[in-house]
């Protein structure tokens, strides 16, 4: 699974004291998150009225734990209201998404609720902060709590990485996972596919390979290095307009193989499953070697 870094570095009002969102809404997030009152009311919603936080970038939520949530919310309910603010017949979700989303997987056709009064500058602190601060965030989470900085607030990846305690490269590497196509995005939201697998894939000069060559280096189980080769080897062959294309399942597959040689290896694949595999030695001692690890033994 992709390591997960979560929290602010230093002066997280100054992080939102520009343009869209005053260090005011950053100080409101505090008091609209805050607990039921004595003098406010707890009203019953119907679960098709309330919607997500606009702002908000998270879309990924563990399925177990929400399956765990739900089961509790069908013994004993929803103990903690939610708190929402009203847009005209709907209702945004300030605070309790997962509640919302566990209830709804109970069959639930209402949940308690407090309505408060937030605007949007508010709102999309509140994403953000909440974002920043998880310490379960994946690298593709991570990339669009970034991107929602930069864009909302108009800030450079340095500016960024300069407000949130973080390396440049790291903002860099992290908003380019954003370049991928969606499913291999879900990969990494999976943990079937690392940072480090992801950004090697990147380096792939056919971006339209990128698919193909990442279910290669799940169903092959590729490491970074492996896959790092495999990305080489194929920018190497990138076919001219009157030569083939390489195959990625035979790339790897020569990959393997010449990790276990320890030499190099070319496979031919043919059309109708037919080809040939060459196996490349330095000397008597090295091919001695090579039919060892194949266990034949020539008289």
């Amino acid at each position: 699974m992709v390591s997960k870094k979560g929290g602010l570095g230093k002066g997280m009002n100054s992080l939102f004291g520009a343009n869209n969102v005053s260090k005011e809404a950053v100080e409101h997030t505090k008091v609209v998150t805050k607990e039921q009152e004595a003098t406010e009311q707890v009203v019953k919603l119907p679960l098709k009225d309330v919607k997500p936080n606009p702002f908000q970038p998270r879309h990924h939520f563990d399925e177990s734990k929400l399956k765990e949530l739900s089961a509790s919310i069908t013994e004993n309910g929803v103990l903690t209201p939610i708190i929402v603010r009203q847009i005209d017949q709907k209702f945004e979700i300030i605070a309790g998404e997962r509640r919302v989303r566990a209830s709804k997987l109970s069959g639930l056709k209402s949940i308690s609720a407090i309505v408060r009064q937030v605007d949007d500058d508010t709102m999309a602190a509140l994403a953000l902060i909440e974002n920043l601060q998880r310490d379960d965030l994946d690298a593709i989470e991570e990339a669009q709590a970034f991107d929602a900085l930069m864009t909302r607030l108009k800030m450079t990846q340095a500016e960024v990485a300069e407000k949130v305690g973080k390396d440049r490269a790291t903002v860099a590497n992290l908003l380019r996972l954003l370049k991928l196509p969606e499913s291999v995005q879900v990969l990494i939201q999976n943990g079937e596919l690392s940072m480090g697998q992801a950004r090697a894939l990147l380096g792939l000069k056919k971006k339209a390979q990128i698919e193909k060559v990442a279910e290669t280096v799940v169903f092959r189980g590729l490491n970074v290095r492996q896959v790092e080769n495999l990305v080489r080897q194929m920018n190497e062959g990138v076919p001219e307009s009157n030569t083939k294309e390489i195959s990625p399942f035979v790339v790897a597959l020569s990959n393997q193989l010449e990790e276990k040689f320890g030499t190099k290896v070319k496979v031919n694949a043919g059309r109708k499953g037919n080809g040939k595999i060459e196996i490349n030695y330095v000397s008597n001692e090295d091919l001695s070697r090579i039919l060892a690890l194949l266990d034949i033994e020539v008289d």
